[in-house]
């Protein structure tokens, strides 16, 4: 669990629930227009990217499954071929096709993997090719709402902020008279101060048991837990998976990672 280190004096803290858990964004100095604007910009998103919802562009999607390609929206496309980046840069240890898993085990794999999953920019079409197949950016969702709700923020607002969206943390600049906002971290041996950057962590203990292996289907299920620290929240969330299910650095990731004890014992 993310603990912040933040003098409440400074900062306006504004908190909903949104995406399934808690967002609070602290910006000293906002008009409540802006907040709000993030806040609408998040929840626009949840409305696009949710699993759960029915009527939402995902959902729509995945219920398309075996049917041939389908023309999207320009939203779903981007955060799709987002996510697919991720997928090919973690060499499949981010897979946002592993929902499958999640209802059968093992059973599922022949339903997953990230390759099968066909873009076509100019058709704006995304095929998955057997039904029963589903994108989840369960993983993904939460650092690209975020990224898009600071550049919401940002439209009105040019000052610091701080978003905490259940545990995941995307600092914007500084407060006044500061370096950046100071994040204690599990693994690391003191609080970061971020600028600019996010946080993200991912553990079996909220959860148990829902994260799950690519290469077997089964659930990861290691002790501690793992942080990226990247300069987008979508690069954090996304690799904050890979670095838990793999217990260390994936070959291509250039960010900064905490491991807590029970893990690996410090920093790598």
């Amino acid at each position: 669990m993310l603990k912040l280190n933040l003098n409440k004096e400074m900062a306006r803290e504004r908190v909903r629930w949104t995406m399934g858990t808690l967002c609070s964004i602290e910006a000293p100095g906002a008009p409540s227009e802006a907040v709000t604007a993030a806040f609408e910009e998040i929840e626009r998103w949840d409305r696009i990217l949710s699993a759960y919802d029915a009527d939402s562009d995902l959902s729509t999607l995945n219920r398309a499954a075996g049917a041939g390609p389908l023309r999207v929206s320009a939203d779903l496309f981007v955060a799709a071929a987002c996510a697919l980046r991720f997928a090919e840069l973690s060499e499949g240890l981010f897979d946002p096709t592993l929902r499958p898993l999640a209802r059968l085990g093992p059973a599922g794999l022949p339903l997953t993997g990230w390759r099968k999953v066909s873009l076509d920019a100019r058709a704006r079409t995304i095929e998955l090719p057997a039904r029963g197949m589903e994108l989840d950016f369960g993983g993904f969702g939460k650092g690209w709402a975020l990224d898009r709700a600071a550049q919401a923020l940002k439209r009105t607002w040019p000052g610091a902020a701080l978003f905490n969206f259940g545990g995941q943390v995307l600092a914007v600049g500084a407060p006044e008279g500061a370096q950046g906002w100071l994040v204690s971290v599990p693994g690391a041996p003191e609080p970061l101060l971020l600028r600019d950057a996010s946080v993200a962590v991912s553990a079996d203990s909220e959860r148990p048991g829902h994260i799950h292996s690519p290469a077997d289907g089964l659930p990861v299920r290691r002790p501690g837990s793992a942080a990226a620290v990247c300069a987008t929240a979508a690069e954090a969330d996304a690799w904050s998976t890979p670095l838990y299910v793999l217990g260390r650095n994936p070959r291509s990731f250039r960010g900064q990672s905490f491991f807590n004890k029970t893990l690996h014992g410090g920093r790598s």
